[in-house]
């Protein structure tokens, strides 16, 4: 019983640690970038290191977009014995908006990184 409850602690600790205090790749950047860290990394990308630190940033902000849809979705499908309700907005109308919207920052990020990545990738080292 004692080991059960030692590995479930662990196990709960492991978990509650934030992000940015577990081990990063070598080379990796470990703060978040800021909206004009990015604009500026944007505009002077060379290397192969600066165009996976935007990938990196790109793929996070996707993974974040994913979260929120995520929940949209939820909201959407709670809301969904509204749909053919003639008052609008209503929300199922709102929740559906937001579940369009989310799915086009996810599109719009994921598909940034992977231009970055494919640059990267093509630039020697």
């Amino acid at each position: 019983m004692k080991n059960v409850f030692a590995t479930v602690l662990a196990l709960a600790l492991v978990a509650g640690v934030p992000t940015h205090l577990k081990a990063a790749p070598q080379g990796a950047s470990v703060e978040p970038m800021t909206a004009k860290q990015v604009r500026t990394a944007e505009a002077n990308a060379k290397t192969k290191a600066d165009h996976f630190r935007l990938a990196s940033y790109y793929r996070s902000k996707a993974q974040q977009g994913q979260a929120k849809l995520a929940d949209a979705e939820v909201q959407l499908k709670n809301w969904s014995w509204m749909e053919g309700r003639s008052k609008v907005p209503n929300a199922y109308t709102s929740s559906k908006s937001l579940v369009d919207q989310y799915r086009a920052e996810v599109d719009k990020y994921s598909q940034l990184a992977a231009g970055h990545e494919k640059i990267a990738q093509s630039l020697a080292s």
